[in-house]
């Protein structure tokens, strides 16, 4: 018993450091803001403007510089309904085969959403997974534009109709 003892203490110092350590850790990060967000929205040469905007034209509509979107809305209540965890709108982790190494190679590559990788074509889908290396290279992509366009649609109990359906991301009725 007195090894035991000997031993649960050294194991209990360890998991307090290991506790203290990770706490220190999620304060100091969640502190520092993001420096690359800041220096992409505006330019360093930029002057400050004053408070008040520039006068328009009465006889001109407003310009609005920010890109036109056709970006679909995603009803998370109802996805949640349905049985899915999204953590975001377009949480891509969702569509079966996907996990979160996946999601972060495909937004690296400009695939933001569900409606980006339902327009994604099977080549183009494994050149990505190409490029993303060894680690990739067991990921079967032929059903993913599938569930991405019914994840789009807000189409939810079809997609998880379909996911029950498949076995690890692939669909069993498809040759090989």
């Amino acid at each position: 018993m007195g090894v035991l003892a000997c031993c649960l203490w050294w194991f209990l110092c360890g998991l307090l450091i290991g506790w203290l350590a990770n706490w220190l850790l999620q304060r100091f990060v969640r502190r520092a803001p993001p420096q690359a967000a800041h220096a992409a929205t505006a330019p360093a040469s930029a002057p400050v403007s004053p408070a008040m905007p520039a006068a328009v034209p009465a006889d001109e509509p407003p310009v609005s510089h920010a890109p036109v979107s056709h970006a679909r809305l995603i009803d998370v209540g109802a996805a949640r309904a349905a049985g899915f965890n999204l953590r975001h709108a377009d949480d891509l982790t969702i569509i079966e085969g996907i996990g979160p190494k996946l999601d972060e190679l495909f937004r690296s590559h400009g695939v933001d959403g569900f409606t980006a990788l339902a327009a994604l074509d099977l080549d183009r889908m494994n050149a990505i997974l190409e490029q993303g290396g060894p680690y990739f290279r067991f990921a079967n992509p032929s059903t993913w534009a599938r569930q991405a366009a019914l994840a789009a649609d807000n189409r939810w109990g079809e997609l998880k109709a379909l996911q029950e359906e498949l076995i690890g991301g692939v669909d069993p009725t498809a040759g090989p």
